[in-house]
């Protein structure tokens, strides 16, 4: 992942990506780049409890690219939250593409 995809740090380990939430976000966290069609799960690494996430790309990506790369938007509730830091994972289905 690209420096620009996430505005914060973000770590990889085979097909997951750690999204390291150093300050408080607001009611979601974006992530450009990524393909979104291999996106399996997200979730807070500290209680593995499945966040609620969209995604969207370019029109013509959708229909001509069988896998695009775009945004994943990532709902994040309060009771989430940790007061220093707060760590989410994205989980991909694995693949050839280099994200």
């Amino acid at each position: 992942m690209e420096p620009w995809q996430f505005y914060g740090t973000s770590t990889r380990k085979g097909d997951r990506i750690y999204l390291h939430l150093l300050m408080k976000p607001y009611e979601t966290v974006s992530v450009r780049g990524v393909p979104i069609k291999q996106v399996k799960s997200v979730q807070v690494l500290a209680d593995g409890r499945e966040l609620d996430y969209t995604t969207r790309c370019a029109i013509a990506d959708s229909l001509f690219n069988p896998d695009p790369l775009g945004e994943l938007t990532i709902t994040m509730p309060k009771s989430v939250i940790d007061a220093y830091a707060t760590v989410i994972t994205i989980d991909f289905a694995p693949a050839n593409a280099d994200f």
